[in-house]
């Protein structure tokens, strides 16, 4: 017996047609809390749920008559005849559109049919055991293809066609009779009872207190039916209860008056001799509802603590790599942000080299440490925002230490190209090498050449308002073959051409801005001399 679907048998998931009292009694509760807010709601809804429930905690049922199956409601005798049955679903959902559903609604005959194929198919699901539910279920929908046939198709009509109940109930015969052959013994003895004798066995495992008060005996035998079966027979001392009732089992139990006690090996399972009162079951769950909510919240707290942690975490070395680069950041925005001819800046190639530093340096530290996405986005949106800030920022002027009687000591874009040429050559010289610029009439394509502990650069020095080409690249190698030098570089205040870089990456030079002329050539000195 299950709870009563909205579908016809051969489209439900049986593993859902069991219930228990307590399943809808949570849910009914629930529902009498549900519009109120804040932990009021908790502890008020928790209280009347366990004020509802205390006093069946010891699980003895009242003996009561519960609810009969449908079929009985037009009967004036009780559960000894009945005159009508409906199939084994909710018949007062709209069924219209589905001819065999709307069938069996109006037809008692095929509806009585239809339960008595589910004798055997529950009979089966026993046998076959939860492993076996699948394969079975299956089984039917492809034999339910048989039924199709009784669907009346050919008649022009509107509407959902009708369905021959006569031949649905041969076709419904038929596939039972099938089902029957995997049957023997005790279960073949109950699949062969009669639909009513079924109704009445089951409302007798309800009246006894072996199912639920409030279940409906239908006749369909499903898990609660067969776990209550399997009660009784345990109580009235079988070692190897099958959950079947056979012949012999069937007067038994409709002569039974009580629940009989379990053995002394095991506690009784519906009766207790001293059931706790409504008051101490309330306070108990009461207290254990406050002590579930305390360990909630406090786990909740933590848990938020954890996460904002590492969060903070994370930001802090984002912004350590970020101002660990500022100096390259600030020369990138310099590059990147283009004016064209009529004083409009182009932004475009700067935010796409924002994001190429998020997704190279920044998204793997964000990656690795936060799990939550909307947080990585949080920290990425942070970040880019960041770069921005610091990008932003002018590029510090380095002032050279006036001991050098060089010409200039710091960083115009309006100097004389020579003077940038001796301020390169100061920046070298700064940096613990000897570097001398070669005047204005240059030698070979070096504006400077600097050594170091036999390791030698030279430089060509390109004061622009507009992008380097390629020409400096050429020329530069040229001076280092001339020269026997180790490295060249090109160092400028503005950019490089795509042809620039592209004749840079096949000789080897370095293309940089000035600003990184004095760890570059550093970088330099390390490679040659200890590698």
């Amino acid at each position: 017996m299950g709870r009563r679907s909205s579908k016809p048998f051969w489209a439900r998931d049986y593993k859902k047609a069991a219930y228990n009292r307590q399943y809808y009694r949570r849910k009914k509760a629930e529902q009498r809390i549900s519009g109120i807010a804040g932990v009021a709601v908790i502890f008020g809804g928790i209280f009347a749920f366990s004020h509802f429930n205390g006093g069946h905690s010891s699980k003895s049922f009242p003996a009561t008559p519960s609810l009969v199956h449908p079929a009985a409601a037009e009967s004036s005798s009780g559960l000894e005849t009945f005159d009508h049955y409906n199939p084994d679903f909710d018949c007062n959902v709209d069924h219209s559109k589905d001819s065999i559903a709307t069938l069996l609604c109006e037809n008692s005959n095929a509806a009585k049919h239809e339960l008595i194929f589910d004798q055997t198919y529950y009979a089966l699901r026993q046998i076959v055991g939860k492993a076996g539910w699948k394969t079975l279920k299956q089984q039917v929908i492809s034999d339910d293809g048989a039924l199709k046939a009784c669907i009346d198709t050919s008649a022009p009509m509107q509407g959902t066609p009708k369905a021959d109940p006569d031949c649905y109930i041969s076709k419904m015969g038929e596939i039972t009779d099938k089902y029957k052959t995997r049957l023997s013994g005790a279960s073949l003895e109950e699949a062969n009872r009669d639909i009513n004798e079924h109704i009445k066995l089951q409302q007798q495992l309800i009246n006894l207190g072996y199912m639920p008060a409030g279940s409906v005996a239908d006749g369909v035998y499903g898990e609660s039916t067969r776990a209550a079966i399997i009660k009784w027979q345990k109580n009235i001392g079988y070692h190897n209860p099958t959950g079947f009732l056979s012949d012999d089992d069937a007067p038994k139990l409709m002569a039974s008056t009580s629940v009989v006690q379990a053995s002394s090996k095991s506690a009784p399972e519906y009766t207790s001799s001293v059931a706790p009162t409504d008051k101490q079951e309330s306070s108990k769950s009461f207290l254990w509802m406050i002590i579930v909510t305390v360990l909630v919240m406090a786990f909740i707290f933590f848990r938020h603590k954890i996460k904002k942690n590492e969060y903070e975490a994370t930001w802090d070395l984002i912004r350590t790599e970020i101002y660990t680069q500022k100096k390259n950041l600030q020369i990138a925005r310099t590059q990147k942000l283009t004016a064209d001819a009529y004083g409009t800046v182009d932004v475009t190639k700067w935010v796409k080299e924002i994001n190429y530093f998020i997704n190279t340096r920044i998204s793997p530290i964000i990656s690795s440490r936060i799990q939550d996405e909307k947080r990585r986005d949080k920290l990425r949106a942070a970040a880019g925002v960041l770069i921005e800030q610091i990008a932003s920022e002018p590029l510090q002027a380095d002032t050279i230490s006036t001991a050098y009687r060089s010409d200039p000591t710091v960083f115009d874009p309006r100097m004389d190209p020579f003077d940038y040429e001796q301020y390169c050559a100061l920046i070298l010289r700064n940096a613990g090498w000897d570097a001398q610029a070669t005047k204005q009439s240059g030698d070979q394509g070096a504006d400077v050449i600097a050594q170091k502990e036999g390791v030698k650069i030279v430089v060509q020095c390109k004061l622009y308002s507009g992008t380097v080409g390629n020409a400096a690249v050429q020329q530069v190698y040229t001076a280092k073959t001339h020269r026997g030098a180790q490295a060249a570089l090109v160092v400028t205040n503005s950019t490089f051409s795509a042809s620039a870089r592209e004749a840079a990456a096949t000789t080897g030079v370095y293309l940089i801005h000035h600003a990184q002329l004095a760890d570059t050539a550093d970088e330099i000195f390390r490679h040659f001399k200890y590698s």
